[in-house]
């Protein structure tokens, strides 16, 4: 007896049945290879999506890491930049410290500068006697001479002006009392020569002698620059202060030491 050996096509059938009474079976043939078929779809699916998710993730990661490194950054900068501001403030603090500093300088020279401006010094280069006003008056008692004429020219005090009359000796210079500017000189025969003086700072001082001024007008003076020098005929000298246009007592600006 022979047997016919043949391969048989293995096939599945899907059964599908409803829950309804008089509902019909339906059947479905699905060949091995189509079912193969379907598998290998199902695989490479699969596999797309594990390569896209893959893909996806990386990226995110990726993604993740470069925000973490600006972050990173960001926060190095952020330190650097507050530690500059630090820095810069410390420097501005000094500099307006040292701004300060010169401000306070600059007031102090400015002051300094208008106080020498001030006229307290001594009228004269030596010793000298204020010529007192009853001493003045006694002076006027004799008018005329025996022939009839006026005295010697002398240097009265002015009382409107508050001047004061210093007597020094012959050798003696009459001197600025603080610097300034020369306003006027007036040297005329028969009349008492004088020398003002504009310090610049509503200061004005004159001086009023016999003798010839030895200064120039709009000339530039120091303290202590000599005006006149005191001869056997002109020993006496007028001086006066302006303060605005209102006069001083010199006595109350001068500074005697020693």
């Amino acid at each position: 007896m022979s047997t016919d050996l043949r391969k048989r096509k293995i096939t599945y059938t899907i059964i599908l049945t409803s829950d309804a009474p008089a509902a019909n079976h339906r059947r479905m043939h699905i060949k091995t290879g189509a079912l193969g078929v379907v598998a290998f779809v199902a695989f490479v699916a699969v596999i797309c999506y594990a390569v896209y998710t893959t893909i996806t993730m990386g990226g995110y990661i990726e993604r993740n890491t470069k925000q973490l490194e600006q972050l990173v950054q960001m926060k190095t900068e952020n330190e650097t930049l507050t530690a500059e501001k630090e820095s810069l403030a410390g420097k501005v603090s000094s500099l307006e410290e040292t701004l300060s500093r010169k401000e306070e300088q600059e007031h102090e020279l400015v002051a300094a500068h208008e106080e020498n401006y001030i006229p307290r010094g001594f009228p004269m280069s030596g010793a000298a006697q204020i010529k007192e006003e009853d001493a003045a008056a006694d002076d006027g008692e004799d008018e005329d001479d025996e022939d009839g004429e006026e005295n010697t020219l002398k240097v009265e005090a002015n009382e409107e002006w508050k001047e004061l009359i210093f007597v020094a000796a012959e050798g003696t210079k009459v001197v600025a009392t603080a610097p300034g500017t020369v306003k006027e000189v007036r040297e005329a025969e028969g009349e008492v020569s004088y020398v003002i003086i504009d310090h610049g700072n509503g200061y004005v001082t004159t001086y009023r002698n016999l003798g010839s001024p030895i200064v120039e007008e709009n000339s530039q003076v120091v303290k202590g620059v000599a005006l006149f020098l005191v001869g056997e005929d002109n020993t006496e000298t007028g001086y006066s202060i302006r303060k605005d246009e209102s006069y001083v007592d010199p006595l109350e600006m001068i500074e005697i030491k020693g």
